[in-house]
């Protein structure tokens, strides 16, 4: 009953993402990108892109010093100068290059809104597919989603399988939701706490969707044979999904309503506890 419960209250509030009346066009793709670059980046981009200008002018120079070779009547000058001017530009040379590394392993930015960054991916990667079924989308993003512990390449491929299993299953003029929240699970008496994850803080990516997997009847029960031991299992694109989930420390949940025709996919994952950042390439 419980379990009903946690469904039934996560369908309410996806009832309040599918409304009748939205007319959203099939796959829209709305991202809004964060940015919290501090003052200091800001100087340092100006800073790398002054360099870069530099070191382009300084690639004409060694170009048009190379082809100057032997053009002056004074051999011993023209073999003074060249030297002199080789060795020039090979200092400022070393200089830049230094300055760019210093820059770069000095230089890093916060990775933030990555889980919605992901979604906006998967969504873009199979608008295609989308657009052939006229699926509407809607999205409910927690501001301020902290990161997971689940490196990027499997996120990528868990949202990835999530959304081209929906895909499979919904009918024309459907539409798919995606929900993301921070909650805290609690184990122990009374905590409420689903036992396949511990304690802490966890971030949930729900996805709803008009459709379902029907199950098809064995075939003995077509030939009116003795009915066959019912198991649910999940699809086989569904396990291997899971087996991700759970490689990752997070569980995935998977509810079927047949009576409202909808399938909820809920899946959970640990919050990364340290501050993560990265650093920017410099080309």
């Amino acid at each position: 009953m419980k379990n009903n419960s946690i469904f039934n209250a996560q369908n309410d509030l996806f009832n309040s993402i599918f409304p009748q009346s939205d007319k959203s066009d099939p796959g829209s793709l709305e991202f809004k990108k964060q940015s919290n670059e501090p003052h200091g980046s800001f100087k340092s981009s100006l800073l790398i892109e002054l360099i870069q200008r530099i070191d382009h002018s300084l690639e004409s120079i060694k170009y048009f010093t190379q082809i100057s070779r032997g053009k002056f009547r004074d051999k011993t000058f023209d073999d003074h100068f060249h030297h002199i001017l080789n060795e020039e530009i090979g200092k400022v040379d070393l200089l830049l290059s230094s300055v760019l590394n210093y820059l770069k392993v000095n230089s890093t930015e916060t990775k933030i809104n990555t889980v919605h960054a992901l979604i906006e991916n998967a969504l873009k990667k199979n608008q295609t597919q989308m657009e052939e079924k006229k699926i509407r989308v809607f999205k409910k993003f927690e501001e301020d989603l902290p990161e997971t512990v689940t490196p990027d390449e499997h996120l990528r491929y868990i949202l990835d399988s999530t959304l081209k299993y929906a895909i499979r299953w919904m009918p024309l003029n459907g539409g798919v939701g995606f929900m993301t929240r921070l909650f805290i699970n609690q184990k122990g008496p009374g905590g409420g706490g689903a036992s396949s994850i511990g304690e802490g803080k966890y971030i949930g990516i729900s996805v709803l969707f008009d459709g379902y997997r029907k199950t098809i009847e064995p075939f003995e029960t077509i030939l009116k044979g003795p009915p066959p031991e019912k198991k649910e299992t999940l699809d086989f694109e569904l396990k291997l999904i899971d087996q991700m989930v759970k490689k990752n420390q997070g569980m995935m949940e998977f509810k079927i309503d047949a009576q409202k025709g909808r399938t909820l996919i809920t899946l959970k994952f640990p919050v990364e506890r340290r501050k993560v950042v990265y650093y920017p390439s410099i080309n």
